[in-house]
């Protein structure tokens, strides 16, 4: 299948769920491609998609609420990843009655912006921040809740230590985050390959390494998904180097996380992320899984289906004490 995102951007509206105009025949098609059609799927699953502009890019959000949806969960996905290939993610979440507010980001999937690029880690914030705004506008329901993937924790992490005394102000009840990048595995000499190479070359071919237990999804991440991009920014490693001292900087925030870490990951250095992320979100919880690798949202079903019922046990427990902000 053949995907131009800046057309299918054109075909968009801004954002809005007050807007149930029908989807266009070619976002019907990408839809049905990944699927991510859930209200054909389910009856009484409302879906919107639109657009809005921050920080330079076009920026592409879907949005799922089932009936009598009694949260809302917002999903931050990883680097090289967009919405369409969360789709197992969404639908578990839909099934326990969440709605669901996705977006691609800058550089990812239908959103504008340089192919898996960014200048500046920093960037990554007001686009957190307008979707956020956005909803709230929207009167999705409460409690707000979020899951992130890798790339899309440290976007999370960078959102939430900014609430560093004044946590009752996190708009969120609830975080989850799946195998969270601060850095990567091998990061000493990757930074170092980097300092030499990034004079010469922006971008370096991608490897597409063993990520998920799934066979079906490499295959699939490999030669079939048309919004895979296939190369390495080094701008977006150059940004990464220049972020991960920040977090370390930052004083801890009173707010536990739920992290599920797969002991098989051979992306990020877990055991070095892992311990940063406990002492920085004061109570965290941490869940290890034997087999599981970095793709934790695609993982094997077995896998993944253990992974989704942690999540939503999480989620369906008694609030936590600081209970929701003031959006």
């Amino acid at each position: 299948m053949k995907l131009i995102p800046v057309e299918l951007r054109q075909k968009l509206p801004d954002f809005s769920l007050q807007d149930e105009r029908p989807f266009h025949p070619a976002l019907q098609e990408y839809r049905r491609f990944y699927k991510i059609d859930f209200e054909n799927q389910y009856t009484g699953v409302s879906a919107y998609m639109g657009k809005t502009h921050v920080a330079g890019f076009d920026i592409v959000l879907h949005t799922f609420i089932p009936m009598r949806a009694k949260a809302t969960v917002f999903v931050v996905h990883g680097y090289y990843d967009h919405v369409g290939i969360y789709n197992h993610l969404i639908k578990a979440l839909l099934k326990n009655q969440c709605a669901v507010v996705a977006f691609d980001l800058p550089g990812h999937g239908l959103s504008s912006g340089s192919r898996a690029a960014i200048s500046s880690f920093r960037q990554y914030q007001p686009v957190f921040k307008k979707v956020l705004q956005l909803c709230g506008n929207q009167q999705l329901p409460s409690p707000w809740q979020v899951v992130a993937q890798s790339t899309g924790c440290a976007i999370v992490a960078e959102y939430l230590v900014q609430f560093e005394g004044q946590e009752e102000r996190i708009p969120f009840e609830k975080a989850v985050f799946y195998a969270p990048l601060i850095r990567p595995v091998n990061w000493f000499w990757n930074s170092k390959l980097h300092t030499l190479v990034s004079p010469f070359s922006r971008f370096v071919k991608r490897k597409f390494g063993e990520s998920s237990n799934d066979e079906a999804f490499l295959e699939f991440v490999r030669n079939q998904d048309p919004l895979q991009p296939r190369y390495l920014s080094a701008h977006w490693v150059g940004a990464l180097k220049k972020w991960i001292p920040y977090l370390g900087r930052h004083a801890p925030v009173r707010f536990p996380l739920l992290i599920i870490q797969g002991k098989c990951d051979q992306t990020v250095d877990w055991e070095y992320n892992v311990p940063v992320l406990e002492k920085l979100f004061i109570g965290t919880q941490v869940q290890y899984m034997a087999k599981v690798r970095h793709h934790v949202v695609n993982e094997l079903e077995l896998y993944r289906r253990d992974v989704f019922a942690r999540t939503i046990s999480y989620f369906n427990r008694v609030p936590a004490a600081h209970q929701l902000a003031i959006r």
